[in-house]
């Protein structure tokens, strides 16, 4: 019995430690974390707020394409919709956890990205006209409760869920080995899904997908070109030194 305990202790305590060093490992993303929520909350509902300055007044449905028209509606992909900021949250900390680097271009893509779109949002306001449909089913109500949600239909281009799936995607795909293959087919997997929520339950237009996609392309290989120019800089410092 007194062996059992012992050995109940030393697995607390082995689990304790491991906490602690992914605590110590990952800690430093936490402001940046918080930075980006502001960012988000500023871009988003801070244009919000303008809107109804505004009186209501000004938003344009400027993003429809006839493309738009022919997507059907998949009330299903609503369940990959609402993952989008949770799983964005997981592999935030992951990256922070086992790449660094990977972690740091995703932040700072992002960050420009959602100010990019803060900016979109304060003069080019644009909202989706919400289709005739009837829910039939839980499913088919929970996305009707979704189009009910938004404070107002405005700030859909370019698409902020798209920012975070392909962010997701390409942090994925550039973190290498420090990252778990079953999470980078699942989060590749997940991200890809969410996009085609964004249009397959109406929240967006095909255009809004294009230009976010775009954006968050350019600024991410924007901070790789960056990230790799300082790098060069400082090794030409080191030379110098020496020298």
């Amino acid at each position: 019995m007194q062996k059992k305990i012992e050995n109940t202790n030393v697995v607390k305590k082995e689990k304790f430690v491991k906490f602690k060093n992914i605590y110590k490992r990952t800690s430093y993303a936490i402001k940046p974390f918080l930075m980006f929520v502001a960012v988000l909350m500023v871009t988003y509902y801070g244009n919000q707020v303008v809107f109804w300055f505004r009186g209501g007044e000004g938003a344009s449905t400027y993003p429809w394409l006839p493309i738009d028209d022919m997507i059907p509606i998949v009330s299903w992909f609503v369940y990959f919709y609402y993952l989008t900021f949770p799983l964005g949250l997981v592999t935030f900390f992951y990256l922070a956890y086992a790449n660094k680097k990977a972690f740091w271009r995703m932040y700072y893509s992002l960050i420009i990205s959602y100010v990019i779109s803060g900016i979109i949002y304060f003069f080019f306001q644009t909202y989706f006209v919400k289709p005739d449909f009837i829910p039939e089913t839980f499913t088919d109500r929970l996305m009707v409760n979704t189009w009910a949600a938004s404070i107002n239909p405005i700030n859909c281009f370019p698409s902020q869920h798209t920012y975070m799936a392909v962010a997701m995607i390409i942090a994925c795909l550039t973190a290498g080995k420090d990252m778990k293959w079953w999470f980078k087919v699942f989060a590749i997997f997940c991200g890809i899904m969410i996009i085609l929520s964004t249009f397959l339950i109406k929240q967006h237009y095909f255009l809004d997908w294009i230009v976010s996609t775009i954006i968050m392309v350019v600024a991410y290989f924007g901070v790789l070109v960056y990230e790799k120019k300082k790098a060069k800089q400082h090794k030409c410092s080191k030379q110098t030194i020496k020298s």
